[in-house]
């Protein structure tokens, strides 16, 4: 970087979110980068996994089709989870709004 400073791929997903809190593809590819059950600390002092990741993909642009996909990617049949928005979704539903997304 111009500071000096050397990062790896997370440190710089990592940076970029500190930069611009609102930047939805940070999110995502920080959660590609993660493990299944790994997590990470932001600058803000949060420590997410790959789920929360997602969700705040989400949450900064609901049309994320590659938010949606991964999210449901995680989660097993039967499981939910609960957006920004207060919506409980299931793998089928997140996996169906990532079409609707890409398709619009």
């Amino acid at each position: 970087l111009g500071d000096g400073r050397t990062l790896n791929k997370r440190e710089l997903h990592v940076e970029a979110i500190r930069c611009e809190p609102q930047f939805s593809t940070a999110y995502v590819n920080l959660g590609i980068c993660l493990s299944g059950s790994e997590t990470i600390r932001l600058a803000d002092g949060r420590t997410l996994g790959k789920r929360e990741l997602y969700v705040e993909a989400i949450r900064w642009d609901p049309k994320s089709a590659a938010a949606y996909s991964r999210l449901g990617k995680c989660l097993g049949e039967s499981e939910t989870i609960q957006l920004g928005d207060g919506r409980t979704l299931r793998k089928r539903e997140l996996l169906s709004e990532a079409i609707r997304c890409k398709s619009q």
